[in-house]
């Protein structure tokens, strides 16, 4: 029986025809060598007259540490979790490399191409010593790749925080008038700093107006918002009421795309003076806002009052600004890119690491004790993987547990792959 394999969708369906292997592990029979078994394979699947597939060797230390059966089994029930794991994180620095890559750049395993590594696999004493338990070996390999996944999320963070700052800087630059950064446009050959009021009572504000409407704001913008300013006697301010502009304030500073850019003055405010209750507490006063309130009613005739304070070296503070972003990002891609390429391979050296632990721990329990199997890698050609899957199931049908014989082809059954064999598949890239 094989750990049921996930359904392939999108990416992961189209990589699955691009390099699709399985890892098939299968008991030496009639005293026979491990080489015996491996040829005699080749010869059924992997030949000029069955040519179903490439078949590579799995070289496994046959003297891996099983410790008891119970530990074996608990390991066994685990493994399935920990590959899916692991292959999480391969998958997340894979697709994190593809966002990045603009040259063309393959990943690659110690300097080689994927492939390569996979038809080579052997296991890595330096990095694995096998005479460790082979719960130690997992709980090692997840806790070193549990790091990288964690650098990779600090590292992509911040590249992407960088990246969206850069964005929007360039967006203010560059977008419509009402987005852009007024501090590019609105520069010293412009306006100068009379153009702007900025006092205890009055505020100068820029307005984007659009063209088809500057003749309607020309004429109305006096009367905007009059029922905002209070100016009626001293004691009863409320009675009379009017629009906080200034009059004859407005200036037209420049046009871009279909709107104009129009300076108007207002007052900000008036002070309502304090005041003492029956009780003779005295309530402070208040400050009624102008300023918001000329806001909305400009909005509600298609006119968008923005805030700005002109200062002569803005521009210049903000192009600085950019140009120091555009270094920054450049300097986090061009690491995040690197350390892509570098912890791939040590994370797909795990994971290969973790799939010969699952096959010797599955082969194990399947096969028992003394170690007596071969391990090896499939590569189906195309379109031949069921040829392939038919002649393995012949050869080994006798292997096959009673309990698992009389299982019919029906959708229920198919939920859950049963081989007399031990196999599970995988897909080393999706990209």
């Amino acid at each position: 029986m094989t750990t049921p394999n996930p359904p392939l969708t999108g990416d992961n369906k189209k990589a699955s025809f691009l390099m699709s292997y399985w890892v098939v592990a299968v008991p030496n029979e009639g005293n026979k060598s491990s080489d015996a078994t491996f040829n005699e394979l080749k010869a059924e699947t992997a030949s000029s007259k069955n040519d179903f597939a490439d078949l590579y060797r799995l070289d496994l230390p046959s003297d891996l540490l099983v410790g008891t059966l119970d530990s074996l089994m608990t390991l066994g029930e685990d493994m399935h979790r920990v590959d899916l794991v692991v292959e999480g994180a391969v998958r997340k620095i894979e697709r994190q490399f593809h966002d990045l890559n603009k040259g063309g750049e393959a990943l690659t395993v110690d300097g080689v191409p994927v492939e390569r590594y996979l038809h080579h696999f052997s296991w890595d004493e330096a990095k694995h010593p096998h005479r460790r338990p082979l719960s130690e070996i997992v709980s090692i390999i997840q806790s070193s790749v549990g790091k990288i996944e964690e650098e990779l999320k600090q590292l992509s963070t911040r590249y992407t925080e960088k990246k969206q700052q850069l964005a929007l800087h360039q967006k203010k630059k560059g977008g419509n008038l009402l987005v852009t950064n007024l501090a590019d446009i609105l520069t010293p050959d412009i306006v100068k700093t009379s153009d702007f009021v900025n006092t205890e009572y009055l505020q100068t504000l820029v307005v984007v107006v659009p063209k088809s409407q500057e003749a309607v704001w020309l004429q109305e913008y006096t009367s905007i918002g009059d029922d905002i300013a209070e100016f009626g006697p001293k004691h009863s301010r409320g009675n009379v009421k009017g629009s906080p502009v200034v009059p004859h304030s407005s200036r037209k500073l420049l046009e871009e795309g279909d709107a104009c850019l129009y300076t108007v003055t207002i007052l900000k405010g008036q002070y309502q003076s304090g005041s003492y209750d029956q009780d003779d507490n005295f309530e402070p006063g208040t400050l009624l806002d102008y300023v918001e309130k000329f806001k909305l009613a400009a909005r509600e005739k298609r006119f968008m009052a923005r805030d700005f304070t002109f200062d002569p070296t803005s521009h210049a503070t903000n192009e600085t600004l950019v140009a120091e972003l555009e270094v920054e990002v450049n300097r986090l891609y061009s690491g995040l890119l690197r350390w892509c390429k570098a912890h791939f391979g040590e994370t797909f050296i795990a994971w290969m690491h973790v799939k010969a632990v699952r096959v010797f721990v599955e082969s194990v329990l399947r096969y028992g004790l003394p170690v007596n199997f071969v391990a090896m890698l499939f590569k189906p050609k195309a379109g031949r993987d069921k040829k392939l899957r038919q002649a393995l199931d012949k050869r080994y049908e006798h292997l096959q547990p009673p309990q698992f014989a009389a299982v019919d082809d029906s959708a229920a059954a198919a939920a859950v792959e049963y081989f007399p064999y031990v196999s599970n598949s995988f897909t080393p890239l999706s990209f």
